[in-house]
C-alpha cells in the first residue's frame, strides 16, 4: 500500500463512527481500553482490520516519548553473539523483550569514539533504556551512572547504576573445594589479560581458597595473555612426584581453548592434568568435551535487566545490586 492511501487512524473512525480519540483506545495493548465499552472496542478493533490499519509507531513515539526500544551496549570492544556468553545475554535480552512487548538494539559504537561522543549516541533518543556491560574505569560508565537515563548493567557490577551479576567468588569456592576432593593438589590458573571485576572475583577467591585447603598454585608465564607455549606446557606437565594437576582458566572459552592444546600435545584429560572453567553457557562442545564449570544464569540476568528497565521506565524502584546464585557442573574433565 502506498504512503498515500495508507489507512490512517482517521478513517478508521469515520468508517466505525466514532472518534479518534475512541479509535485510539480501542487499539491499545493495555488497560486504557476499558474506558470504552467491550462492544465498541471489539467493533473498532473489528473495523482495523477490515482495513488493515497499522499503528504508525514512530508517530506513536513521539506523542508518548517512548520508543519502546531497548539498547544493548559492550565496553569491552564489540558483541560477538558467536561466544556462548553473549549468545546467552542476546537470548535473555530477547525473552524479556518479548514479555514487555519492547524492541531490541544492539549498538556497533566500536569505532574509537570519545566517552563524549559514544554517550551521545547512545542517549540520541533511539532507545528508552540501556543494558551495559563494560569495565568499571570506563569513563563511559560514570557519564551514564550520572544521567537520567535509564541504565542497567550486568555481569559487572558499575558505581552507581542497577547491576545483575552472579555469585563469581562463591563459585570459584565451590570449584576449588570440588577439584581438592577429587585430588587435583596443583593447580594452574589462567586469567590472562582480563580485568573485568567479575574475572577478578573468580580469580581472587579460587586463589584464597586454595590457600585455604593447601592446594599449590602454579604461577602462569607473566604475559599479558597466556599462549600455549613451551613455558605454559612444562608448567602443566605431570610432574615426577604425581601429584595431580589441574589447569582452572576464568571462562569456559579459554577452558576450551586449553582442552585442545593439551589433546594436541598428547596429554590426556583428565587422566595426566583436568581441566576447569566458568560460565556454563550451552555450546556444541559440551555434546564432545563435559567441561567442569560453573553454571552462571545469564540469560536469566539479561531477563532480569530488561525487567528492571521497565520498572524504572515506570517509576518503580528496583534493587541496586541483584547477585544471582550459580551452580557447580563436575563434568568429564577433572
Amino acid at each position: 500500500m502506498s504512503i498515500e492511501n495508507a489507512v490512517t487512524m482517521r478513517k478508521v473512525a469515520e468508517r466505525a463512527g466514532v472518534s479518534m480519540m475512541t479509535v485510539s483506545l480501542a487499539l491499545r495493548n493495555d488497560a486504557s481500553a476499558s474506558r470504552i465499552s467491550k462492544e465498541t472496542c471489539l467493533h473498532v478493533r473489528a473495523i482495523a482490520r477490515e482495513l488493515r490499519y497499522h499503528p504508525n509507531a514512530r508517530g506513536r513515539a513521539l506523542r508518548s516519548g517512548k520508543n519502546n526500544v531497548i539498547g544493548l551496549y559492550a565496553g569491552y570492544g564489540f558483541v560477538n553473539v558467536r561466544l556462548p556468553f553473549f549468545t546467552e545475554i542476546v537470548s535473555g535480552l530477547q525473552e524479556g523483550c518479548e514479555r514487555f512487548k519492547n524492541d531490541l538494539l544492539l549498538h556497533g559504537t566500536f569505532h574509537g569514539g570519545t566517552p563524549d561522543d559514544i554517550y551521545a549516541e547512545l542517549v540520541d533518543g533511539r532507545v528508552d533504556g540501556l543494558v551495559v556491560q563494560m569495565p568499571a574505569d570506563d569513563p563511559l560508565a560514570e557519564r551514564l551512572a550520572n544521567s537520567p537515563f535509564p541504565v542497567v548493567a550486568v555481569a559487572d557490577a558499575l558505581p552507581g547504576l542497577p547491576s545483575i551479576t552472579v555469585d563469581d567468588a562463591g563459585g570459584s569456592r565451590l570449584l576449588a573445594m570440588h577439584l581438592w576432593e577429587r585430588g587435583y593438589e596443583e593447580a594452574v590458573y589462567i586469567s590472562g589479560s582480563v580485568l573485568a571485576r567479575s574475572a577478578i572475583r573468580r580469580r581472587d577467591a579460587f586463589l584464597s581458597t586454595a590457600a585455604e585447603i593447601g592446594m599449590r598454585i602454579i604461577e602462569p608465564p607473566p604475559s599479558d595473555t597466556v599462549d600455549w607455549d613451551e613455558a605454559l606446557r612444562s608448567r602443566i606437565l605431570p610432574g615426577p612426584d604425581g601429584r595431580r594437576k589441574v589447569v582452572v582458566c576464568w571462562n569456559d572459552q579459554a577452558a576450551y581453548r586449553m582442552f585442545a592444546n593439551l589433546r594436541r600435545s598428547g596429554l590426556r584429560v583428565p587422566e595426566d592434568v583436568g581441566v576447569a572453567g566458568f560460565d556454563g553457557c550451552p555450546t556444541p562442545l559440551e555434546s564432545i568435551w563435559s567441561l567442569c564449570t560453573v553454571r552462571a544464569p545469564w540469560a536469566v540476568a539479561a531477563r532480569t535487566a530488561v525487567e528492571y528497565l521497565n520498572a524504572l521506565k515506570e517509576g518503580s524502584p528496583i534493587p541496586e545490586q541483584t547477585v544471582l546464585p550459580v551452580e557447580l557442573v563436575p563434568g568429564q574433565t577433572v
